[in-house]
């Protein structure tokens, strides 16, 4: 008996010896050697980003496969729960669930969205000699930690450092840095998964099913506090909603901006119900061949009313711009509101 605790005690101190070894050189060849047999990964990840008023915050599923294609799903906030983002190695399709629209973008460089996925840094890892690395203590975890610059010239995205667990090598953290050392973009990896096997399919927009619409994940222009402050980014008079129903605040307000043509997305919300209002300026003709479902009125305006699963969804025309009113409250309440934008 005493001999099998001897052993037992032995493999202990053995095991710990054997962790507390690692240099900062063997803890990077070993991190090296683990990224670099990459071809996919599967993960859940917590991305902040800096705005230019307020911070975003998301909790996402991602997909990736080397070296370029991703499929990123949106599991919070509420209002922007299921909006999916694919990217095939040359075009971006964007998936509001609440929004049925369509929208292709070819030719699209992916480094907009280089803060929110490990294969960018990999890339980026494998394309540079300024190379650094440490190992830190963090939150009782030991880490390595390697530092490179982001390529090309932006003061919001200088340096990248990437955080990974001594202990299994799997990443724990990806952060970019201004050219001050303030952190512009963060993510925090969960359940990450080296080389999970993905269908042929998984980045493939006819295969997927899904209408998209993009919006440019930029760190620096992405979110405003009002429509007031996204007016002047607009080349279109935003309307208001003026019969929002009590309990209803405002959450999110962005621009998308897409060949020239701006977006404004206004999201509203309670604890239990969501409401978002998009406006868009459109060409010749382009609204009407948007309009679809029931044919109603907003007092002299026409308009279409249409609904899937829980989801209404009134559209109509204001001179060149195409307003559309989504939410999951009732017919009658989201008619109203829609009568109260001007």
């Amino acid at each position: 008996m005493k001999k099998k605790v001897w052993a037992v005690l032995f493999s202990l101190v053995f095991m710990a010896q054997g962790c507390s070894s690692y240099t900062a050189e063997k803890a990077y060849k070993a991190a090296h050697k683990k990224l670099t047999g990459l071809e996919a990964y599967s993960c859940k990840a917590e991305i902040y980003v800096k705005g230019n008023k307020e911070p975003g915050q998301f909790k996402t599923k991602q997909w990736f496969y080397i070296p370029d294609k991703y499929r990123l799903e949106v599991l919070e906030p509420e209002t922007m729960k299921g909006k999916t983002t694919v990217f095939d190695g040359n075009r971006i399709w964007m998936y509001y669930p609440y929004i049925d629209q369509v929208l292709l973008l070819e030719n699209i460089d992916s480094s907009t969205d280089a803060n929110l996925f490990l294969g960018f840094f990999l890339r980026d890892m494998l394309e540079t000699e300024s190379i650094s690395y440490s190992i830190e203590e963090q939150d009782g975890t030991t880490m390595i930690v390697i530092e490179l610059p982001v390529p090309g010239v932006n003061k919001y995205r200088s340096t990248q450092k990437l955080f990974m667990s001594i202990r299994n090598f799997l990443p724990v953290m990806l952060e970019i840095y201004d050219v001050n050392g303030n952190v512009t973009a963060r993510v925090k990896y969960s359940d990450f998964v080296y080389n999970p096997k993905l269908d042929g399919d998984f980045f493939d927009k006819d295969k997927i099913v899904i209408s998209m619409v993009y919006e440019e994940w930029d760190a620096s222009g992405m979110f405003f506090d009002s429509v007031e402050q996204a007016r002047e980014h607009l080349d279109f008079p935003p309307l208001r909603v003026y019969g929002m129903p009590e309990g209803f605040i405002q959450d999110i307000v962005q621009v998308v901006e897409n060949n020239n043509a701006k977006t404004l997305i206004v999201t509203y919300g309670n604890n239990e119900q969501s409401l978002i209002l998009l406006q868009k300026a459109v060409g010749k003709g382009e609204g009407k061949s948007h309009q679809s479902g029931e044919l109603i009125y907003l007092d002299d305006r026409e308009a279409f009313y249409s609904e899937r699963n829980n989801t209404r969804k009134i559209s109509w025309m204001e001179g060149n711009v195409r307003i559309e009113l989504v939410g999951s409250i009732t017919r009658m309440a989201l008619t109203e509101i829609a009568r109260s934008i001007k």
